[in-house]
């Protein structure tokens, strides 16, 4: 009765959602500060980059309900210290009636998504971008509040997921500045 017990409830849990949580020490959080300048050529650049994978219905756009009205907003971008690798927390504002789901009176839902980019060359703005779209928050009233899960999700809980060996997939969360130089970080896309 008692392991019956015990395994309903850690069914139970496990299908309510509850996640396992690892903050990232606070020596080790990434706090690169790049100028205005930088990161605003920067912006652009990725924004034309996101709008042509959404065109040809790539990477994390590749639902129909993504379309040439679609908007798409960048909350932010991380960089490493060398500025060269990046991650790039971007939500897509479509129009509620895309969605064959949603029984919202609200004109929008917003989804978030977090991509991973290398500096093409030295000097330049291009950069190639990946997907993580392992994580991404869908259907949200606002984009302040989808971009906040999806930061809270790779902050907060990217390191604890495991594969089916019980190892961490991701060793550090995407705050800690030892995720742009580990195998099991940016080096897992792009090495």
């Amino acid at each position: 009765m008692m392991k019956t017990l015990v395994l309903f409830l850690f069914v139970l849990a496990s299908c309510n959602g509850i996640s396992q949580k690892k903050g990232t020490p606070h020596d080790y959080r990434n706090n690169v500060i790049v100028s205005a300048a930088v990161y605003s050529k920067d912006s652009l650049e990725i924004l034309s980059e996101l709008y042509a994978k959404m065109k040809n219905h790539e990477a994390s756009f590749t639902n129909p309900e993504f379309f040439d009205s679609t908007k798409l907003l960048i909350d932010s971008i991380m960089y490493d210290s060398s500025l060269d690798k990046i991650a790039v927390f971007v939500v897509a504002e479509n129009p509620t009636f895309r969605n064959p789901h949603s029984d919202s009176k609200l004109p929008y839902y917003y989804n978030a998504y977090c991509y991973l980019g290398k500096r093409e060359n030295i000097d330049g703005n291009n950069f190639e971008l990946e997907c993580l779209c392992r994580f991404s928050e869908i259907n949200f009233n606002d984009s302040k509040t989808a971009a906040k899960a999806l930061s809270e999700d790779l902050f907060t809980e990217l390191a604890t997921v495991l594969d089916e060996k019980k190892k961490p997939v991701f060793e550090y969360n995407l705050d800690d500045k030892r995720f742009w130089t580990s195998l099991t970080g940016w080096r897992r896309i792009f090495e």
